[in-house]
């Protein structure tokens, strides 16, 4: 018979310590950079935790012209830091007014880009020169080490010119890519004139698609707006 007020489970004798509440660790979040390369151009894209952890994926393909793209994707909604994109030792990352970035040698010379396109994305320079990468539903970052595919003197309309042959990556038309063929294009003193530069961003901006960029160092040097009501060739 039980004594009135008691229970049929066991009593701990006074004095003896509670057991402990078990504690589940939550497993490890893999963080392994992903590496993107164009030609000798290396980025390394360091995946932050939390972004990993909220089911982020990072996957590089290549575009099988020289290029390659990182693609972001379960970013969430709402800005999210997605990690930090760095450069190898020896270059830097110089990011232009678009978002997009150049990618500097040691002595300041171009060798190759980066276009970042998606919902709010965005880039913020860091202490050590990487950049922190936020976006607001996934991000494309689109590295490439040429701008040009080709360079050309000939004649036409009777004078001397230069047709350009871009690359696919470079009709996205960035200012990266803009600081690209101008660095293939001034290597060459008769190409490095203001009226040359002019041309190009005017093809830039309105005949990114045109097979060849035909531009002629003999045009004078206009506006803005006349270089565009020319299409590109002001006489």
């Amino acid at each position: 018979m039980l004594l009135a007020g008691c229970s049929g489970g066991a009593v701990a004798a006074p004095g003896t310590p509670a057991a402990p509440t078990p504690t589940v660790s939550a497993a490890p979040v893999s963080t392994t950079p992903v590496t993107i390369a164009s030609g000798s151009v290396a980025l390394t894209l360091q995946p932050d935790a939390s972004f990993v952890a909220a089911g982020g994926q990072v996957t590089v393909t290549d575009d099988g012209d020289g290029s390659v793209r990182a693609t972001v994707a379960g970013a969430g909604a709402g800005a999210v830091v997605i990690g930090t994109l760095s450069a190898v030792a020896g270059s830097t990352l110089s990011v232009q007014a678009d978002t997009s970035v150049s990618v500097l040698g040691a002595d300041d010379a171009w060798v190759g880009g980066v276009v970042v396109d998606g919902v709010g994305a965005g880039l913020a320079e860091l202490p050590d020169g990487s950049l922190e990468l936020t976006a607001a539903d996934g991000a494309d970052l689109w590295l490439a080490s040429q701008a040009v595919e080709s360079l050309d003197w000939g004649t036409r309309e009777g004078g001397r010119s230069l047709a350009v042959t871009p690359t696919p990556w470079t009709r996205s038309g960035s200012l990266a890519a803009e600081a690209g063929v101008w660095a293939a294009m001034s290597a060459d003193p008769e190409a490095a004139t203001a009226t040359m530069r002019a041309q190009l961003d005017c093809h830039l901006l309105g005949a990114r698609d045109k097979d060849t960029w035909n531009l002629e160092p003999w045009r004078p040097e206009v506006g803005a707006a006349e270089m565009i009501t020319t299409s590109c060739n002001p006489t």
